[in-house]
């Protein structure tokens, strides 16, 4: 494949993550946990079923729990990440107390933290998901057009606010 026909395919992936981004994502997450209980079934099951098509509904019907269930977990990855990135930023902030206390101090402030995002999940993962699209765009923008990177940052920054706009708009 050409880099230009590369160049486009990730331009158009980005595109797709700054305006859908959201949607997307919660796809993939469901996708994602649904391939690994059916996969965990069949191996799991081929121990204890002999027959083949039962296997495959026993893999569909585990997928379907499992993608369920992973749909769910998506609060509790951001919960974990946002809490440990709270805790390893504000860690150097917190000085004048007992090491004890400080660290206290700062497990409280992270996990409160990291219990707010959760709340705030939609609007988190909006604002990632047009960024991320606009990084890959920035990335590949120049293999196609020849422009300077000041243009290309702005190009990719109005990109990246339409794409947070249309996203808070259509979610």
């Amino acid at each position: 494949m050409s880099p230009e026909i590369s160049a486009i395919i990730a331009i158009l992936i980005g595109l797709v993550m700054c305006f859908g981004g959201f949607k997307i994502q919660k796809i993939l997450i469901t996708l994602v946990w649904f391939v690994i209980g059916a996969a965990l079934a069949k191996y799991l099951g081929s121990y204890f079923i002999d027959n083949n098509q039962m296997l495959i509904i026993v893999e569909i019907i585990v997928g379907f729990i499992v993608g369920s269930i992973g749909f769910k977990l998506e609060k509790l990855a951001l919960f974990i990440a946002v809490s440990y990135l709270t805790f390893k930023t504000i860690g150097p902030y917190i000085t004048g107390l007992e090491s004890g206390v400080a660290l206290i101090v700062q497990g409280g402030i992270s996990l409160l933290i990291g219990a707010l995002s959760t709340f705030f999940i939609k609007p988190i993962l909006i604002v990632v998901s047009s960024i991320a699209g606009a990084s890959i765009i920035k990335s590949y923008l120049p293999a196609l057009i020849s422009l300077s990177s000041n243009v290309v940052l702005i190009i990719v920054v109005i990109i990246a606010v339409l794409g947070i706009l249309f996203q808070f708009k259509n979610n």
